[in-house]
């Protein structure tokens, strides 16, 4: 990653891997103020494994007070001073030229960045998480426990009371620009969850259409199950569908033994692996239905079984009244 601080505004400034300087806020991802820059002032890039700059204006841009060759690419080095303008607020100091990286940058003090892996970031502590930030097809994903959105590069994310910057590293052509993705069909789907005898083991597989889908032994198997579990008892007791299976999560944490940031963790990443093996739909989103301080397994269809004997399934089968 690479860092531009300007002393004079107190700001600093991530580098895109072709990052653009000027007057014209349409042209520009950093916009310069200062009366003598261009509107297209200058660009940044990186480039066979180094950053360079190329002056693109009238009055010239400055490197330790030199001014550059229209045009031509120069490398920039660690603590040069870039002066795209007269002003003190038209310099810039060179922080640090690492090679770009996908991270979210803070957009006030303390300055911070935060890298990302591209399968798993439970922000903004991985012990407390809001959100879980992960890729999906080459495409970013922010889930919030109320809903999730496609990150394009430069949107603003809210974690933790503070605001962070989505910094795509590398090939920004490829970024999905659309803010909420829309949700596409999928076939009928439903799941088979098998819980052991001792309610040690959880095992989940996903019934696409005709197709089986097996998603293996995982803890957050078990907290759906328990959910299942509970919309499957109202819908038994004859509860409406609008309220059948919620639970407060607090309970449900008790039910599980566990605290309430560890269920949000395995929210998080139940939903995260439903959506990787199905992509085309962000259905999974729904996956868990929430309100005040409540949830509840989405609307989808579920078989539970225990120790290997059917333990019951959703909806209920019509029962013959004759």
């Amino acid at each position: 990653m690479a860092i531009l601080f300007n002393p004079s505004l107190g700001q600093q400034v991530m580098l895109r891997s072709l990052h653009t300087w000027g007057r014209h806020p349409a042209s520009c991802r950093t916009v310069l103020q200062s009366s003598d820059v261009s509107k297209l002032h200058a660009l940044i890039r990186w480039h066979h494994g180094q950053w360079e700059i190329s002056d693109q204006s009238r009055n010239g841009t400055q490197l330790d007070g030199e001014r550059l060759p229209v045009g031509q690419w120069v490398r920039l080095t660690q603590d040069t001073v870039i002066g795209f303008g007269q002003d003190a607020a038209a310099r810039w100091k060179v922080l640090q030229l690492d090679a770009p990286v996908t991270c979210l940058f803070s957009r006030g003090e303390p300055f911070e960045v935060l890298p990302l892996n591209a399968q798993e970031n439970l922000l903004p502590d991985a012990g407390s998480p809001e959100a879980n930030l992960y890729s999906v097809e080459g495409r970013w994903l922010l889930d919030r426990l109320d809903g999730s959105d496609f990150l394009a590069d430069g949107d603003l994310v809210r974690l933790g009371g503070r605001s962070w910057e989505f910094v795509l590293g590398a090939d920004l052509d490829a970024t999905l620009e659309t803010k909420r993705a829309s949700l596409l069909p999928l076939p009928e789907l439903c799941f088979d969850f098998k819980v052991s005898q001792n309610e040690e083991h959880a095992n989940l597989d996903l019934q696409v259409g005709p197709r089986m889908i097996p998603l293996g032994e995982r803890i957050h198997h078990y907290t759906l199950a328990t959910l299942a579990r509970r919309r499957l008892e109202d819908a038994h007791q004859g509860i409406d569908e609008p309220s059948q299976g919620w639970v407060a999560v607090d309970t449900l944490a008790r039910m599980l033994g566990v605290d309430v940031p560890y269920v949000n963790i395995q929210i998080f990443r139940a939903r995260q692996q439903i959506l990787r093996v199905l992509p085309q739909s962000l259905e999974s989103a729904a996956l868990l239905e929430r309100r005040r301080g409540e949830l509840r397994f989405g609307p989808f269809a579920f078989r539970i079984s225990k120790g290997g004997r059917e333990e019951g399934q959703y909806p209920l089968a019509a029962r013959n009244t004759v």
